[in-house]
């Protein structure tokens, strides 16, 4: 009886899936005549409203963001040639045992604790199903687009058409107009899709580039070609703010001993061509002595877009964010390049939309191979959300959670004014509010997701390469390079949309989402030097601070045998009961100071909305998060550096690069008259450090010889105890070598 039933059962499901493409079909076939068609809403809004006018030959148009800026140009309807690459965004399935397993593959003591999904697995649980996917692709066949294809998890179509076949798929017209050389399409009505896929598909994105993620760093002035660390104020005995190379990072946040993040894979979201960028890399690691990177490019193509050229405004984020990360890490496994194809303006062929960064994003989930992934992009959040690419990102990066990958986002550079760009007025010198509501904030998206780390922004002081302190990044406002003046600070503030995830809303008390989780250095003034183009710059804003903190997560990562999931709910646990572990940022705000009035949010003692928690000690910091983790030793974890014994008056020669330390020992058998360490000769820049007892670092140390630009380093201790003299030599931003050391005791 029971496998009579089975059969039963089975030839009805059969049946019921042969019918679901003849009922789609029926309830499609008369979409040539709309009338006829009963429409359902979707998550994708107008991207340009009509505003209110005479006529329709004269009707204006504002952009759907927050204060409705109006477009100053001509808008008409978009060209039937333009062609329009677009990513439809399907809805989950089980979207409530999906956060409940999210939770719960992070909860030590779950019976789902650490059991990450493949991406086979979430796809078969939680993806919509291959019928659900079938009926959306007859949709768009019907409707005239071409170049279908589905992503490997199911949950986006990429489709190529136009205006009219985004008019016969989802019931909206599209409009153009041309801003400074560029062309800007948008579509002015919701996009919509008959009902029976209402349920089915979530938004759709790539029908405008009116409102489209933009790269959050702040590029300075090129630098002199001479090696060092660019421009510097302060005095050489004080804390100074002075640019660095990536590997010092590392030492200003205490990495010591931390290994390397030698084996585990990073990602990195970009566009176009990365060859200027990859050549840059180059540079860098030889400059600074290190191992090449182990790279991967992976183009992700939309539909038809695969145009790959070069964008000379991107190479300086996919640098900053390359470099950075191999040189806060110490070198990774594997750096792999996501990267979304361009368009070109004026070739018939639409310009980068946020469609195409979603798919990248969806690529580094679906490969499954990057541990961690660097994103330094981010928009408005109003104009994400009435997108409805809020709602395509969270989708994505609740994927990468449930397989225990960490996507890292910058909070955004213009402060609490992400949705207008941060752009201001100024008359004769005079700075004037922006045309919006300056007492009106706006946090950026994607950093608001509950499923992504937000990294603010700060300025750090160091004492040569030892961290000194550090406040809230605010540059104020200046000119942007394009003619606008536009300020200049970290992103954060709650989430107008996304509802706060259970651990902030234990640890805060929150109701919304809020941002950042913490920080790392952002300044101009205190940020990196990055080669573009194979010259030096200063690059500062969050799109250095992810970057920092992606480095130095992939170092907990390889440390924890890469064992550690999404640690979002692991910070707000443990970092209030830690406070070893932070640099809790106290001072600074993140708006702007007018007519006696100071906007937007100020840093206090505790988690803020300028940098969260604060910025990290990556040596604390390691030990901590190697708790999250399954516990088991790291696997093939590099030897410890090795300690060299030295003998009295017996000289030794040593070598090292940037960011490895070199460690001596000298034994003092009984009290003396002096003891003194000298080294001189070889190539290079180096700093002593000295301590009894215990190893020396640039954090922990008795005595230090730091002269700039030589070898030529000593320490003398008078009357020095009986015991072990710890001598530690660190480079500075290039290789040292043939380096002789001697100690000497009477």
């Amino acid at each position: 009886m029971f496998s009579r039933i089975q059969k039963l059962k089975s030839g009805v499901e059969s049946c019921n899936k042969a019918l679901l493409p003849m009922a789609l079909a029926l309830a499609l076939s008369p979409m040539n005549g709309h009338a006829a068609t009963a429409w359902g809403t979707t998550g994708t809004h107008a991207a340009l409203l009509k505003a209110q006018s005479t006529s329709a030959a004269t009707a204006s148009y504002v952009i759907n963001a927050h204060g409705r800026p109006k477009v100053q140009a001509q808008v008409s309807p978009l060209a039937s040639t333009q062609v329009l690459h677009v990513a439809v965004s399907l809805n989950l399935r089980n979207v409530a045992q999906l956060q409940a397993f999210n939770k719960s593959v992070n909860t030590r003591g779950s019976a789902n604790y650490h059991q990450f999904l493949t991406p086979d697995q979430f796809k078969a649980a939680y993806a919509p199903t291959d019928a659900q996917v079938q009926s959306v692709v007859t949709h768009m066949q019907q409707s005239g687009f071409t170049n279908i294809t589905v992503s490997p998890n199911n949950t986006l179509v990429f489709a190529d058409g136009n205006a009219a076949t985004v008019g016969t798929a989802f019931n909206a017209t599209m409009k153009s107009y041309t801003e400074n050389g560029k062309l800007r399409f948008g579509n002015d009505s919701d996009a919509m899709v008959p009902q029976a896929l209402s349920g089915i598909v979530g938004s759709v994105t790539g029908l405008q580039n009116v409102s489209v993620k933009h790269p959050l760093s702040h590029i300075g002035a090129q630098l002199s070609s001479v090696a060092g660390t660019g421009t510097q104020s302060g005095t050489q005995s004080g804390p100074t703010t002075v640019l660095h190379p990536p590997t010092q990072f590392p030492l200003i946040y205490d990495a010591g001993t931390t290994p390397t993040a030698y084996n585990t894979t990073v990602g990195i979201i970009t566009w176009g061509d990365l060859t200027q960028t990859l050549a840059d890399l180059n540079t860098m690691t030889t400059v600074n002595g290190m191992n090449p990177v182990n790279v991967k490019v992976v183009p992700v193509t939309l539909a038809g877009a695969k145009d790959f050229s070069d964008d000379p405004g991107g190479d300086g984020e996919w640098n900053l964010d390359s470099q950075t990360i191999t040189g806060t890490s110490g070198g990774v496994k594997q750096l792999v390049f996501y990267t979304a194809a361009n368009g070109l303006p004026g070739s018939g062929d639409a310009e980068l939309t946020n469609a195409g960064i979603a798919a990248a994003y969806n690529k580094a989930v679906t490969d499954n191979i990057a541990k961690v992934i660097n994103v330094s992009l981010g928009e408005g959040e109003i104009s994400a959300n009435q997108s409805g690419d809020q709602a395509v990102d969270d989708k994505i990066f609740a994927q990468a959670v449930a397989q225990g990958q960490t996507f890292s986002v910058s909070s955004g550079d213009q402060g609490v004014y992400t949705e207008s760009g941060g752009e201001f007025e100024t008359n004769a010198g005079v700075v004037l509010p922006a045309p919006f509501s300056i007492s009106t904030y706006v946090a950026s998206e994607p950093a608001t997701s509950p499923n992504v780390i937000a990294v603010g922004g700060t300025e750090v002081t160091t004492n040569g390469t030892a961290w000194a302190g550090e406040v809230t990044w605010n540059d104020g406002i200046a000119d942007a390079g394009d003619g606008n003046n536009r300020i200049w600070a970290t992103g954060g503030g709650p989430s107008a949309f996304e509802a706060a995830p259970a651990w902030q809303a234990t640890a805060l008390g929150a109701t919304k989402r809020q941002v950042p989780d913490i920080a790392f250095d952002a300044s101009s003034v205190t940020g990196a030097v990055i080669y573009i183009g194979g010259q030096r710059y200063g690059v500062g804003g969050t799109s250095l601070a992810s970057p920092i903190f992606v480095g130095t997560f992939a170092r907990a990562q390889t440390y924890a045998n890469n064992s550690i999931g999404f640690p979002a709910s692991y910070m707000y646990r443990d970092f209030p009961n830690n406070p070893a572990v932070l640099h809790d940022v106290t001072s600074g705000n993140n708006g702007v100071y007018y007519s006696g009035t100071t906007y937007g949010y100020n840093a206090a003692a505790g988690w803020d909305y300028t940098t969260g928690f604060g910025s990290l000690d990556i040596s604390a910091f390691n030990l901590l998060a190697y708790t999250w983790g399954d516990g088991t030793p790291p696997s093939g974890v590099a030897p410890p550096p090795v300690v060299t014994a030295l003998t009295n008056n017996v000289a030794v020669t040593t070598q090292g690069t940037p960011g490895v330390a070199q460690q001596f020992t000298f034994v003092v058998l009984a009290p003396g008259t002096s003891l003194t360490f000298r080294t001189s000769g070889g190539t290079g820049d180096i700093t002593l450090f000295e301590k009894l007892n215990s190893a020396a670092s640039a954090s922990s140390y008795d005595h230090v010889s730091a002269h700039p630009g030589t070898n030529t380093e000593s320490i003398t201790i008078r009357a020095p105890a009986a015991g072990t003299y710890y001598l530690t030599i660190t480079g500075g931003n290039a290789v040292f070598s043939g380096v002789s050391v001697l100690g000497s005791v009477q």
